[in-house]
């Protein structure tokens, strides 16, 4: 009776240290699963950006950057670039590495962390083209609009708004 009763210990503590250490092990999981969400945000400043090309038939190009900040912190590669630009237009497509961006506790100010270069020909027709600068980690997408504004205004009207 004694041996059974230390069979049945030792088959309870057996069961015991393998159950610990599934319940450990699935702990350790979650927690690495935890540390690898992403929680970024393409930051909002309330306004589109604005960029203002003086149409020109003689066929110039006109290029610029758009500025972009992403906040939060990101554990894989994030894709970004614009789209929806005018006929004719490209944009440069890059990445940011895993990382984080904060605003800053004492003003709120953010850094900028993401550029992309449009360029394009200044004959296409005058408007308001409403692109969008994107941001992607390969399963969410967020995008902010950016006007790029064709007109025969001055650059200082267009970019208060007047005469476009």
């Amino acid at each position: 009776m004694r041996v059974m009763s230390r069979i049945a210990g030792s088959v309870l503590t057996l069961a015991s240290v393998l159950l610990l250490s599934l319940v450990g092990s699935s702990a350790v999981a979650s927690a690495q699963a935890a540390s690898q969400t992403s929680t970024w945000q393409l930051k909002d400043f309330g306004v589109p950006h604005r960029m203002c090309v003086q149409y020109g038939p003689e066929g110039r190009t006109h290029q610029s950057y758009f500025i972009f900040a992403v906040t939060g912190s990101w554990s894989t590669d994030l894709d970004f670039g614009m789209r929806d630009l005018p006929p004719g237009w490209t944009a440069t497509e890059h990445h940011l590495p895993p990382g984080s961006n904060y605003p800053d506790p004492e003003d709120g100010s953010v850094t900028i962390n993401g550029f992309t270069l449009v360029q394009g020909s200044a004959t296409v027709p005058l408007a308001t083209y409403r692109a969008h600068i994107w941001v992607s980690d390969g399963t969410v997408t967020q995008t902010h609009p950016a006007d790029i504004v064709v007109t025969t205004a001055s650059w200082v009207d267009c970019m208060q708004g007047r005469g476009y």
